[in-house]
């Protein structure tokens, strides 16, 4: 596609340049729920269409088992001009759309649970996609981000207090902070945003008076007086081109954003006038002569490059024949499997494509099919990492890959079902307070994740580096056996090497934080991200939750702080009712704190981990405080036995209590040494 791409803006540069001379002013476009599609779209995130090839616009992935902090980002897949450089004036725009929003349904009640809330939006940057919770999808986590620059009008459906706002659904405009420099609640207009009914808004910029005028209601009858009015000069607020288009974030709890129609026009700057010259004639002259050449060069390059693609499709063929892979399917059997990979067969959605649940008509048997997007410029490569790998792999906690389907440029991944789903949803979103994972579930879950990773580093005849350990990662069968899976960023390396990677891969809050600095990842790495899984299944939150005060977003962050103030066994996942074995509580705890060392070194490797958790070794020491990245074995440390030294406990609840009220750091340490490491396991 990169040569049949450079052709077409080869030619497109041929006929700028015989428009060079006229200049252009307006421009304008109008898109339904027909007419979206993904040529004139740019989808990033969980932005997707609600047909296969067109339909309406969703900005949240539409999943039965969707996870918190969702976001999704599109844009028109041209920019437009907003600024003229050369005498400052900022364009004027005018847009009307549609929207509606459906909020999440939890236990069948409570529908008011809503996400964050959607934005339109001008972008500096047509790759950027912003955070979740509190950041509505589009907005950078740290405001004094310089990478883009954001105009946006957002239609907030939560109170966050943190960026002040009111307590109803609202209207702001913002530029790069969550704090609306100017927000109008909608209430007095008997309107809510989340109640899943058609919203209309239009919004209208001025940019010789840098008035900008936002209205919304409840049908298409534009209000006369508008909800907010503001004045702005948007010199130093936007580039000369800015990409536009919508976003949204769902935060703690989910919702479905839809854009169900878009208008737009923009007006108002001098057309780039130019003086003809024959310098200029002659230019334009000898630049066609160039891409003349270019085009026949560039056609040259994309037939051996169709030539190039036909055969890496029969190396992928050829390869997974030598892999072994034990079926092949066609493209019709996963269709009927899946009722032609409906919505209502969907189970999720990552990075490069869909999964959905399918019964094979043969056998009945149920299965997870993932599809690679085709859009996705990283599919094949997914592909081939996710088959070279995991059609090797034989392991109880791995899942399993039973087959695979390549029809032309179709290619599809068929693996064992997991019925239980996720472990993140299982943890964090069960159906019902009786479906609360139980503290024995919570053991055989992460001793199967440690085994998984353990093989993964050192059973197999190479080094398997996950990259993407994480709760959503990890599968349940049906008795709730650990099964790890999307390899799709995964990378095999010999032993003793380390996986180089220009980008850093991963989710926030299971990135260890030299990968972020060097990207760089080894299976130090991995274990970063296993000890986020370990304390996000003692305490029943999440690794990084931003809509939380900021000293508690950090999972990590947070149990280091108790561990410090002597409340250690405090962070307990309070669901759990006292039910659990408060010895194997604080090994879970301090192993999760070790292993989210800063430093990789002092980081155990898993064999270590799988010898904690089978008692076969102690939990090494762990410091009384986070270290920093330039951590020295200078520092305090704290082992289970000193806790066992600390505590006292209730047979009856399991619960722990500080000896004194005043339980000072020194109280956790031995006298005889700054550091204390067991003689024996638990």
């Amino acid at each position: 596609m990169a040569g049949s791409y450079g052709v077409q803006q080869a030619l497109l540069a041929l006929i700028l340049c015989s428009s060079f001379l006229l200049g252009a002013n307006a421009f304008d476009f109008s898109l339904d729920s027909s007419s979206f599609t993904t040529d004139n779209m740019i989808l990033l995130g969980g932005a997707h269409l609600t047909g296969s090839e067109n339909g309406s616009l969703s900005l949240i992935p539409e999943l039965p088992n969707n996870p918190q902090q969702a976001s999704g980002v599109a844009y028109y897949h041209a920019p437009v001009r907003m600024l003229d450089p050369k005498t400052n004036k900022t364009a004027s725009f005018s847009t009307k759309f549609t929207f509606h929003q459906i909020p999440e349904s939890y236990n069948n009640s409570a529908t008011d649970r809503r996400g964050d809330g959607m934005t339109f939006v001008f972008s500096s940057s047509s790759t950027w996609v912003g955070g979740a919770a509190g950041r509505l999808g589009i907005l950078p986590l740290d405001q004094g981000n310089t990478m883009v620059k954001l105009f946006l009008v957002e239609y907030d459906t939560f109170q966050n207090s943190i960026n002040r706002d009111p307590a109803f659904d609202h209207v702001g405009v913002d530029t790069m902070s969550a704090v609306s420099e100017v927000l109008e609640e909608v209430q007095s207009l008997g309107l809510n945003f989340w109640t899943g009914e058609q919203v209309w808004s239009w919004i209208e910029y001025n940019g010789t008076s840098k008035v900008l005028e936002v209205r919304v209601a409840n049908s298409s009858s534009r209000p006369d007086s508008p909800l907010l009015q503001y004045t702005r000069d948007l010199v130093g607020v936007v580039n000369e081109q800015m990409w536009v288009g919508f976003s949204a974030g769902t935060g703690d709890a989910y919702s479905y954003y839809f854009i169900d129609s878009w208008e737009f026009e923009i007006f108002g700057l001098p057309a780039k006038k130019k003086s003809v010259s024959v310098g200029l004639i002659a230019g334009c002259v000898a630049g066609g002569v160039v891409m003349l050449v270019i085009i026949g060069l560039g056609v040259l390059y994309w037939i051996r490059k169709k030539r190039r693609e036909a055969e890496n499709v029969q190396a992928i063929e050829d390869f997974i024949q030598l892999s072994g892979m034990p079926d092949h399917f066609s493209y019709k059997q996963l269709s009927v499997a899946t009722k032609s990979f409906s919505e209502t067969s969907k189970l999720g959605e990552g990075g490069f494509g869909s999964v959905y649940k399918g019964i094979l008509p043969s056998s009945g048997t149920a299965v997870a099919v993932k599809r690679v997007g085709a859009e996705s410029r990283q599919g094949e490569r997914e592909f081939l990492a996710e088959v070279s790998i995991i059609s090797q792999l034989r392991h109880r906690n791995v899942v399993q890959l039973m087959g695979y389907c390549r029809d032309g440029r179709r290619l599809l991944l068929v693996y064992e079902y997991m019925p239980n789903g996720s472990l993140d949803r299982a943890l964090l979103h069960p159906s019902s307070p009786e479906h609360v994972l139980s503290w024995e579930r919570r053991m055989k879950i992460l001793s199967g994740l440690a085994s998984a990773l353990h093989y993964l580093h050192e059973g197999w005849k190479q080094q398997v580096i996950h990259r993407d350990v994480k709760s959503s990662n990890v599968m349940l069968d049906d008795e709730f056996n650990a099964k790890l899976g999307d390899f799709g960023l995964a990378r095999l390396v010999d032993h003793s090497k380390h996986a180089e990677t220009t980008m850093v891969a991963g989710t926030y809050g299971f990135i260890a934080p030299e990968a972020i600095g060097t990207g760089k990842f080894t299976d130090k790495t991995d274990v970063y991200a296993f000890g986020a899984v370990v304390l996000e299944i003692a305490t029943g939150r999440k690794a990084f939750d931003s809509s939380r005060p900021e000293d508690e977003m950090s999972v990590v962050d947070m149990v280091w702080d108790r561990l410090k103030d002597g409340k250690l066994i405090s962070v307990v996942d309070k669901r759990l009712d006292g039910k659990y074995e408060v010895v194997d509580l604080e090994v879970m705890l301090l192993l999760g704190l070790i292993c989210s060392h800063p430093d990789p070194k002092a980081r155990p490797s898993m064999r270590q981990v799988v010898q904690v958790l089978a008692g076969d070794a102690p939990v090494p020491p762990v410091p009384l405080c986070k270290p920093s990245l330039s951590f020295s074995s200078g520092g305090l440390a704290v082992t289970l036995r000193d806790l066992e030294n600390t505590r006292s406990t209730s047979s009856a609840s399991g619960t722990f209590t500080d000896r004194s009220s005043s339980t000072s750091a020194s109280s956790f340490l031995p006298n005889s040494s700054s550091f204390f490491t067991p003689k024996q396991g638990r």
